[in-house]
């Protein structure tokens, strides 16, 4: 890493981060606080620049991070803590941020390890939400995550720093409609499953006038098969484009009190009864 010091505002580079950060580079992504600096390393991202104050350097944390990247090969910069807030997200910086290229992955990449088990993100706005589900996908054996058009970028700073790295090393596709979704769920044989909520009867199966199916207990389903878990909104759930390739409907209890589950928690439900069902096979990798 080459090392210049910046302590102008109106230097290139502080530009370049305050674009990447407001999401005017499509191609690259910006990392900030030592945690995801760190989890890129290891990831073996493409790093382009680094930016870095003196705060970093009082804990052999700090150090020992300053020290992995001497090893990038990428612009370095020494820059004041002022400038550091300029394209920081957070009240208190942590000393060092990054832009890095944006991880890509082909559809066809996301689906092709197996088993197959899915996130589809539909049309999610919040950037914590997001993240907190691909960081739990990932913790939870996930292959992989998809999100359609409408739904926030899972590489936005705010949705990288929730999901702690993971969004790094989760093979992830965006902007998949939902015809190209049924598409690939088809063709590799993967079970598309839709979430609903709706309250539970005794039998855990109730009807869905609108497609004249049941509804299943999220327990009462095979989740050891290849399968995907459409994830919408929660005040408007599924989107009807997204419904079209969904094979059967799910739904999580909740007392009478209660509307609706975070999204990001009800994928945490999921995820973990499909791991349980599948004796948490990840632990053996």
């Amino acid at each position: 890493m080459l090392i210049e010091k910046i302590t102008s505002r109106q230097n290139p580079l502080v530009k370049r981060f305050r674009r990447v950060r407001a999401g005017g580079e499509r191609r690259m992504i910006l990392l900030e606080g030592v945690r995801l600096v760190e989890e890129a390393i290891r990831a073996g991202a493409h790093f382009e620049s680094v930016a870095f104050t003196s705060e970093i350097e009082a804990t052999d944390r700090g150090l020992a991070l300053l020290d992995a990247l001497q090893h990038v090969r990428c612009r370095g910069a020494h820059v004041t803590s002022q400038i550091m807030n300029i394209f920081s997200d957070t009240e208190a910086h942590q000393g060092v941020a990054a832009i890095a290229a944006r991880p890509h992955y082909e559809t066809d990449d996301v689906f092709a390890r197996v088993p197959q088990l899915l996130i589809i993100a539909d049309r999610l706005q919040d950037p914590g939400n997001l993240g907190a589900i691909i960081r739990t996908a990932e913790a939870a054996g996930a292959t992989g995550v998809v999100t359609t058009p409408d739904t926030v970028d899972p590489f936005n700073h705010k949705a990288l720093r929730a999901s702690m790295g993971a969004a790094l090393r989760l093979p992830l596709a965006t902007h998949i409609t939902g015809s190209e979704i049924a598409r690939l769920c088809r063709e590799h044989k993967v079970r598309a499953i839709a979430t609903r909520t709706r309250p539970a009867r005794a039998s855990g199966v109730i009807e869905d006038a609108s497609r004249a199916e049941p509804i299943r207990l999220y327990t009462q389903v095979d989740m050891t098969a290849p399968v995907a878990f459409i994830l919408g909104r929660e005040a408007s759930g599924v989107s009807n484009e997204a419904m079209l390739g969904a094979e059967g409907l799910i739904h999580i209890p909740m007392a009478d009190e209660v509307e609706s589950l975070n999204v990001a928690a009800a994928g945490a439900v999921l995820l973990y009864e499909a791991a349980r069902q599948r004796n948490f096979s990840f632990l053996e990798k």
